[in-house]
C-alpha cells in the first residue's frame, strides 16, 4: 500500500448533543513539595502523607521497607541531572496546564452527564525521575509530568518503544485518562471475530470523541497527525486489504492481534500503516452506524450484536 503524507489542520469541534457542565476539578501540584525534601526522613514523611503516591505510583510494596524507597527517591532528587528534567517538566506542564484542565473538566463533565455514577477524581502531578507515567483510579489521577515533556526533552524514557513514545507528550494525556474511565462501560460484542473486536474499540473511541468534541481524532486514538492523514487518504486500500485477506471474520487471537495490538506498523496492509489500524476502522464503522441510525451514545454502548451493527452501518470508506 502506498501512503501519502498530509497534514491535519482542522480545529473544528465535532457536533454533539451532550452538554454536561464542566467538572469541578482540583489539580494538586506535588512535585515542589517532594523536591523540597532535605533528607530521607522528609521523603518518608511526604510519602506517608500521600499514600496513593507511595503505594500505587512508587510501588512501596515492592520494597522491603519504606526507608529503602525513600532513600532511592532522595538519591534521585539529589542527582545533578534531575534539575534539567525537573525544569523542563515544570515548564512544559505550566505551558499546557490550562489546556489540560479545560480538556479534562469538559470530558469528565460530559461523562458525568451520561453516567452520573462516575465521580470526579482529584488530580495530582509529580516529577519522579521517569519512574512512572500515570496512575488512574476512580478517585485519583496521578500524572508523572516528566514523562510528557515531548520530543524536545533532554531526557526521555528509554524503556518505551519509539512508536509508543510518540504519544508521550501533553496532547495525549487527557485522552489516555479518559479511556480508562470509558473502556469498561460499553458492552462487548458477542461474536468472537476480528470485526466484532474492531467495533469494541470503535465504540470506545466514538464515546471519547463525543466526550471530548474538540480533541482531534489522532490524539484520541494515539496516532500522529501525519499517520492520521495517511490513513484517511488510503482508507479504501486499508478496507480492501482486510476484505481480500478475509480477515474480518477471523477468530484466531494471533491474527486479531496483528490488526488490533500495539505494533510499529501493520505490515500485512502496508509498511507505513500504523499499528492498531483495526481499532480505527472499527471507529469509522461505528461513526457510519450512528450517522445512519441516529442512535444515542448510551444505546450504542449497549449493543452486543456487532455483525448486525456492521450490516446496518452502510460503511463504505472513501479516501480523503
Amino acid at each position: 500500500m502506498v501512503l501519502f503524507l498530509g497534514s491535519c489542520t482542522s480545529t473544528d469541534c465535532r457536533e454533539t448533543n451532550i452538554e454536561g457542565q464542566k467538572a469541578d476539578l482540583t489539580v494538586e501540584r506535588k512535585e515542589s513539595q517532594l523536591f523540597k525534601a532535605g533528607s530521607v526522613e522528609e521523603v518518608t514523611g511526604f510519602l506517608n502523607h500521600h499514600p496513593t503516591l507511595r503505594d500505587h505510583f512508587f510501588y512501596a510494596s515492592e520494597y522491603p521497607d519504606i526507608s529503602v524507597l525513600s532513600s532511592r527517591i532522595f538519591k534521585v532528587i539529589q542527582d545533578e541531572y534531575i534539575d534539567t528534567l525537573y525544569r523542563e517538566a515544570i515548564e512544559q506542564f505550566d505551558a499546557s496546564a490550562q489546556s489540560f484542565e479545560d480538556r479534562l473538566e469538559t470530558a469528565l463533565g460530559n461523562l458525568n452527564s451520561q453516567f452520573p455514577q462516575i465521580g470526579v477524581p482529584k488530580v495530582q502531578t509529580i516529577v519522579s525521575g521517569l519512574y512512572n507515567d500515570l496512575y488512574i483510579s476512580d478517585s485519583i489521577i496521578v500524572v508523572g509530568i516528566d514523562y510528557f515533556v515531548g520530543d524536545g526533552a533532554t531526557f526521555r524514557p528509554n524503556d518505551i518503544p519509539a512508536y509508543i513514545l510518540k504519544r508521550y507528550n501533553h496532547d495525549y494525556v487527557v485522552p489516555s485518562i479518559m479511556k480508562f474511565f470509558i473502556q469498561d462501560i460499553p458492552q462487548y460484542g458477542v461474536e468472537n471475530t476480528l470485526l466484532s473486536e474492531m467495533i469494541d474499540f470503535g465504540k470506545i473511541y466514538y464515546a471519547l470523541g463525543v466526550l471530548m468534541p474538540c480533541v482531534p481524532d489522532h490524539q484520541i486514538i494515539g496516532f500522529t497527525a501525519d499517520e492520521m492523514s495517511e490513513v484517511k487518504a488510503n482508507q479504501e486500500v486499508i478496507w480492501a486489504s482486510l476484505i481480500e485477506n478475509e480477515a474480518l471474520y477471523e477468530t484466531s487471537e494471533f491474527i486479531k492481534t496483528k490488526f488490533l495490538g500495539e505494533r510499529p506498523n501493520v505490515y500485512e496492509i502496508g509498511e507505513k500503516c500504523p499499528g492498531r489500524i483495526g481499532a480505527w476502522v472499527g471507529w469509522e464503522i461505528v461513526k457510519a452506524y450512528v450517522e445512519s441510525t441516529g442512535i444515542s451514545l448510551r444505546e450504542l454502548l449497549e449493543i452486543t450484536n456487532h455483525h448486525q451493527l456492521f450490516a446496518e452501518s452502510g460503511y463504505k470508506p472513501q479516501n480523503l
